[in-house]
């Protein structure tokens, strides 16, 4: 097999894990930083209940659609994803 390797970085990660329960569902979340990812002001979302995740920008939270994508989820439930995230994030 042949293959480049093009990067390899190593750097210590804060993992925080959450369970909630709204209306519609209950989310098991894992929120992930580290240094290069605050330096961008981003967060890395995983649903391991629903195995989905997605990098997303912290400014960028409240875009529903997007939320509605990356957790295969309807829009109703982006927005208590949205409520949830603008509130552990801050």
């Amino acid at each position: 097999m042949n293959f480049e390797i093009l990067s390899d970085e190593r750097e210590q990660a804060e993992l925080r894990y959450v369970c909630v329960r709204t209306e519609t569902r209950r989310y098991d979340l894992i929120l992930m930083t580290s240094e290069s990812l605050n330096e961008k002001n981003e967060v890395v979302l995983i649903d391991y209940q629903g195995s989905r995740y997605t990098k997303i920008h912290k400014n960028k939270i409240e875009d529903s659609e997007y939320l509605a994508h990356a957790f295969n989820v309807n829009e109703y439930e982006s927005e208590e994803i949205y409520a949830f995230l603008k509130e552990v994030l801050e």
